[in-house]
């Protein structure tokens, strides 16, 4: 068994100069967290393999969006596909539970908030938000001592993710401005419901692009998967399944080795993807996938305003006027996304993709191919469909 990690980071500090009931179905819920998904991952680094949690970022933006005001609210919740602030409790509330009920995988999501220490805490409504939405836990810190209070949520993070993730947070990115610290991790654990045996895996051609291949190894398995083909994506679909088969591992292959940019931008345009998931149906299919570990580090601070989420970084106009039980004014100084991953014959961790993929169902042909020797995009999946991580496998490190 392999561990997937995520972790998401927001410090938001005291600034000087700043200024300050629906409910959705599954479905629906499930669709905007695709959409998001698909837009986060198309913002990635696209010269290199990548592994993210857009769902674990959500986790945070979705508290922050209840303790905002406009234009932050607005551009949170526009960003997010939720309507309002009721929208974001029933949403958030399901998606934990659900979480909490996926079987025969290790699957855990923890949210804390550090605040300085003090009379500071959170607004009322916001702190009962916090418990029972987010099941978030507290610590009162003292942020003017950096090199101390960044080793106490480093060591809660290396706790939270069997010590994968360390050194999230640097010292010098606490002071005593700093006022309130949220923090998200989710930890996946899994093995395959049917391994790959290793004496199949062998080192094979990998097509980084129409000019360059490598060799990587490449795992093989044939036997029944959830199998579809999408001629509006341009690709194959495959669909496995972990131990207790509620978490599965969704991987959407272009048809063309210089295909995946194509298929990210559809999918960030709004292209269904879940559309196409209760499209493919049970078939046998022979698999090849190559093995690989991934780590990534993302500069939220430079990726959400892509998204565009931008006044809760604006120290003039944040609209964070609802976090704290004071008068201070308050912006994101800090937001980063921390995470890892493995895939090997055993077991894997997967990252979310979507967007809004449709696919067309085809004739079951015999035995069909999948055959991932190319640039590819991988989601892991809870038992809804939720996107819980999303990447693109572009390259060996």
């Amino acid at each position: 068994m392999r561990t997937f990690i995520n972790i998401v980071l927001l410090i938001l500090t005291d600034s000087i100069v700043f200024s300050s009931s629906d409910n959705m179905s599954d479905k629906v819920v499930t669709s905007a967290i695709a959409q998001f998904s698909a837009r986060f991952c198309n913002e990635l680094d696209k010269s290199t393999s990548v592994v993210s949690s857009p769902l674990s970022a959500e986790f945070v933006l979705a508290l922050l969006a209840l303790g905002t005001t406009d234009p932050a609210h607005e551009e949170l919740l526009t960003s997010l596909g939720i309507t309002n602030d009721d929208a974001v409790r029933s949403s958030f509330s399901a998606v934990s539970s659900n979480l909490r009920s996926v079987k025969g995988v290790t699957l855990n999501v923890a949210n804390k908030v550090y605040l300085m220490d003090g009379n500071y805490d959170l607004n009322e409504q916001l702190k009962e938000d916090a418990v029972k939405v987010f099941d978030a836990s507290f610590e009162k810190v003292d942020f003017s001592n950096g090199a101390a209070a960044a080793e106490l949520i480093n060591k809660w993070v290396e706790s939270k993710t069997n010590e994968k993730i360390k050194d999230l947070i640097s010292s010098d990115s606490l002071n005593s401005d700093s006022r309130l610290v949220l923090v998200n991790a989710l930890y996946f654990k899994g093995t395959w419901k049917k391994q790959f045996d290793p004496a199949n895996t062998l080192d094979q051609p990998f097509n980084v692009d129409t000019e360059k291949t490598v060799m990587v190894q490449m795992m093989y398995l044939e036997d029944n998967f959830i199998y579809g083909e999408s001629q509006e994506l341009g690709a194959q679909l495959l669909r496995m399944h972990y131990v207790g088969e509620n978490a599965s591992m969704l991987i959407v292959l272009p048809n063309e080795i210089n295909g995946l940019d194509g298929v990210l931008k559809k999918l960030a345009d709004g292209y269904d993807l879940m559309a196409e998931v209760d499209n493919m149906f049970n078939t046998k299919v022979q698999v090849t996938i190559p093995k690989f570990k991934i780590e990534t580090e993302i500069d939220l601070c430079d990726l959400l305003p892509k998204l565009g989420i931008k006044a809760i970084f604006d120290s003039n106009n944040s609209g964070l006027t609802k976090l704290l039980n004071t008068d201070e004014k308050l912006y994101v100084s800090k937001a980063v996304q921390k995470a890892f991953i493995e895939v090997n014959e055993e077991g894997a961790e997967a990252a979310a993709a979507t967007g809004m993929v449709m696919m067309m169902r085809c004739a079951r042909p015999p035995s069909p191919r999948f055959r991932a020797d190319r640039p590819f995009l991988y989601a892991l999946l809870d038992s809804q469909s939720n996107l819980l991580f999303v990447g693109a496998y572009r390259a060996p490190a």
